[in-house]
């Protein structure tokens, strides 16, 4: 018996319809369902109000007060992945700012160290700063890091809402770490023809 998850995943009988019918949407717009929801709905209705605060950070939401771009959401996103070395995030945030940059060369050298990608803005590489403070020091966060990013344009709105995402994330992060969620075969395109890993039940 094989598993993408170190606990039981659900099947679709033992969810609530509204899991369900996320479960579908989600499986009809993506082609797939991602092994981090799959394994996520062990927790039901806690499940569900994850996801309600989860995606308007991720995806952005037109009721934002900031303005923080969707290609800042997955650097943000995909820092936290990598300073937490969670592999499963890390595959997917670094796939998923692929996508949104068009270019995945520059997605996972961002993955690998964002302080050697000139590529970025300079909000960008201060945002990615916070990013690493915040997840491995958050004591260390300073008046003058604000200050920083207040200087580079951002509003308290925005460094509120980076400061949300980068929380979330390492949210994320420690769920799949303790599950121990196999990455997607979908997040490597070039070995999408290869068959998916799985994780044997009594890993």
């Amino acid at each position: 018996m094989t598993s993408i998850s170190r606990l039981k995943v659900p099947s679709r009988d033992e969810l609530s319809p509204e899991i369900v019918r996320f479960l579908e949407t989600t499986e009809r717009t993506q082609g797939h369902v991602p092994n981090w929801i799959s394994g996520f709905t062990l927790g039901g209705d806690h499940f569900t109000r994850l996801n309600a605060y989860l995606f308007p950070l991720l995806e952005g939401s037109p009721d934002s007060p900031g303005t923080l771009s969707l290609r800042e959401r997955e650097i943000l996103s995909t820092i936290v992945s990598v300073a937490n070395r969670c592999a499963y995030c890390h595959a997917l945030h670094v796939d998923g700012l692929g996508k949104v940059l068009g270019d995945h060369r520059l997605a996972h050298r961002i993955g690998l160290d964002h302080r050697e990608v000139e590529e970025l803005s300079e909000r960008e590489r201060l945002l990615a700063d916070l990013t690493v403070t915040l997840t491995h020091t958050p004591g260390e966060v300073s008046d003058a890091q604000i200050d920083e990013l207040r200087a580079a344009g951002l509003t308290d709105e925005d460094i509120y809402e980076a400061v949300q995402i980068i929380a979330a994330i390492n949210a994320t992060n420690r769920i799949s770490l303790a599950l121990g969620l196999l990455p997607d075969a979908q997040s490597f395109p070039e070995a999408q023809s290869f068959p998916e890993t799985t994780r044997s039940a009594h890993a």
